[in-house]
């Protein structure tokens, strides 16, 4: 008897101890943090979405000064390589974490500019209907704290949600890839930026930070 009853509880202690290891020792979820934004290294898998991996955070300020937000871009499969990033069919995400209130269509509006920078005449008109699908979505204002996304959903096309909205898809990858071009295509926000989302904080981006403020500075 005393040898069933130590079998039994034996055989309910083993949940316990499992739950504990998985409680105690599972590998912590970490982050990066970007001007005090905490940036998760790793999107788990969720429904059809695969897990999705930070390939590199970075602030954007507009005129040097002005704090926007902090973006990140998350990947299937991380590189430092734009050509690649840019080229890839799988699930790429940009997320845009807001430093201060913005109206969407002021963003849209870079976006705009950003893209004509980074693809040919004849792409641009070759997306823009799907352009115009983009400006009209961002018809929304965004507070200090929210989060928009924008993510290419193989097969599908782009989608964007601004502050939990869900605000549609657009069935277009070119219009995703002119839209990630803005931050690590030829002509990018920044040199610096571009370095941060690429996930190589070089000198050469910072040496080329400096030398156009000191330009700036020389115009005045």
């Amino acid at each position: 008897m005393e040898t069933f009853h130590q079998g039994k509880a034996m055989k309910h202690s083993i949940p316990a101890l499992l739950a504990f290891c998985l409680i105690y020792f599972s590998p912590p979820a970490f982050s990066i943090v970007v001007d005090g934004v905490d940036v998760p290294e790793l999107l788990p898998a969720d429904g059809s979405r695969p897990a999705l991996f930070l390939n590199g955070a970075a602030k954007r300020k507009f005129l040097l000064f002005v704090d926007v937000y902090v973006g990140s871009l998350y990947v299937e499969s991380t590189s430092e390589n734009p050509h690649q990033l840019l080229s890839n069919d799988g699930y790429r995400r940009m997320e845009f974490q807001m430093l201060r209130n913005v109206r969407g269509r002021k963003i849209a509006d870079a976006f705009y500019e950003g893209m004509q920078l980074n693809v040919t005449p004849e792409e641009a008109l070759s997306m823009e209907s799907a352009i115009e699908q983009m400006v009209d979505m961002f018809d929304q204002r965004l507070s200090k704290g929210d989060v928009a996304v924008v993510e290419y959903i193989p097969g599908r096309g782009t989608h964007v949600v601004l502050a939990g909205n869900d605000r549609g898809l657009i069935p277009s990858k070119a219009l995703f890839d002119a839209i990630l071009s803005i931050w690590i295509g030829e002509y990018p926000v920044s040199q610096e930026f571009k370095a941060g989302i690429l996930g190589i904080e070089t000198a050469s981006a910072e040496a080329q930070t400096a030398a156009q403020k000191r330009r700036e500075q020389d115009d005045f």
